[in-house]
């Protein structure tokens, strides 16, 4: 049976999912570090210690101010396309050299099972910026959403889905969003992020859920 391998970037992100499954054999949960250096190298050990088949990134997510079109906080986003971001180079003061990989894409076969079934709002393949550091300006944050169309912003995301392409498995992203991108983001995320964490772990749960039963 392929094998399951669930990672986030630090505890309160993934703990939800730990109590509301039971693991087993071809499950198995990891904690992978915080930011992108970390969190690909921490990815890269979980992958080959689990044998992983796939993995499901769960995080927290940054939603950019885009008016009516706002998703919601607590809105759960199953992500498509993942962009890595140097605001330096946004700004024109340095390039990235064209063999940097900046664009992953996520499984859409996986997108579409973790969707199945869900009848609370659900953002469908947003895409997502994840630059160094986080955003706490509307400007930078504009000039973000211009150079990739991104809706959401996450450190790690890219980080995992390269460690997954690297061990040549599919790969789907989870994030809950937990506030806006902007000079209020922080203390929105201090308030929100553990609901946000436990509603993308809910969606996961149901997932794996169907897998056992599809046994």
């Amino acid at each position: 049976m392929a094998r399951t391998l669930v990672v986030s970037a630090f505890e309160p992100e993934i703990a939800p999912l730990r109590r509301l499954t039971r693991g087993g054999r071809n499950l198995e949960m990891a904690t992978v570090g915080v930011g992108t250096v970390e969190a690909a190298v921490g990815t890269a050990r979980a992958i080959a210690a689990a044998r992983a088949d796939r993995v499901i990134f769960v995080g927290t997510a940054g939603v950019y101010p885009r008016g009516r079109l706002t998703a919601a906080i607590g809105t759960v986003s199953v992500a498509g396309k993942i962009h890595l971001v140097s605001t330096a180079a946004l700004r024109g003061d340095s390039y990235l050299p064209e063999p940097i990989v900046v664009r992953s894409v996520t499984s859409a076969a996986l997108r579409t099972a973790l969707s199945a079934g869900v009848r609370r709002p659900l953002q469908q393949s947003d895409a997502v910026a994840c630059p160094l550091a986080i955003t706490r300006s509307a400007k930078l944050g504009r000039q973000i959403v211009a150079a990739t169309g991104a809706t959401l912003e996450n450190l790690e995301a890219f980080a995992v889905a390269r460690a997954a392409a690297a061990a040549g498995i599919e790969l789907a992203v989870v994030l809950g969003v937990a506030n806006r991108v902007g000079p209020a983001g922080h203390r929105e995320w201090r308030t929100h992020h553990r609901a946000a964490s436990l509603a993308a772990c809910r969606l996961i749960a149901r997932f794996l859920a169907t897998l056992a039963s599809s046994r």
